[in-house]
């Protein structure tokens, strides 16, 4: 069986493993293995992994989607306000994806997102800051609905060649206070 890309780093199983999602929802042709599957929507705000989903600030250099497709099916389920990732170095970026509305989780993995809109940056000047700043507050122009939307980041800050060059990422988010 296949791991994931890159020599297996960092992913201590196998593709068809499902460790983020309860079994009642994965996928027919997937093992859950999840011994703490990740929430379902409402209880997350922010959801941070190692990796990216599939499909989302994902691509190599070679044109290659490496994100795994069980992480983009937790992240949809949980629907938090800012979803954090790295390991692609090259996919380094934001973006507010608006998730499809369905209940269905079996699905392909390009329907699980209706709408992507790509947060630009400025990157001279992120470093010039060292920070790329976005808001996703509410009454901001980037802001984010909550259980509708996510704001997607790729953090990695090294290059394809191992060199620090992307700036890290400042995000001002609403959150609700504990009670």
């Amino acid at each position: 069986m296949p791991k994931p890309e890159f020599c297996d780093w960092a992913f201590p199983y196998f593709r068809n493993q499902d460790r983020f999602n309860p079994p009642h929802k994965c996928t027919p042709y997937t093992v859950p293995i999840a011994e703490e599957p990740v929430p379902d929507f409402p209880n997350i705000d922010i959801m941070m992994t190692h990796g990216p989903p599939m499909g989302v600030l994902d691509a190599t250099v070679r044109g290659q989607h490496a994100g795994c497709e069980h992480l983009l099916r937790a992240a949809r389920r949980c629907r938090p306000r800012l979803y954090c990732f790295g390991h692609i170095h090259e996919g380094w970026g934001a973006q507010k994806v608006q998730w499809n509305d369905s209940d269905e989780l079996d699905i392909k993995v390009e329907e699980h997102i209706e709408h992507v809109d790509t947060i630009i940056v400025n990157e001279q000047k992120a470093k010039e800051d060292r920070a790329a700043v976005v808001d996703i507050s509410q009454g901001s122009d980037t802001a984010v609905e909550f259980g509708k939307q996510t704001l997607m980041v790729n953090a990695s800050i090294m290059t394809v060649a191992y060199k620090p060059w992307n700036a890290p990422w400042l995000v001002d988010l609403d959150l609700v206070a504990a009670q």
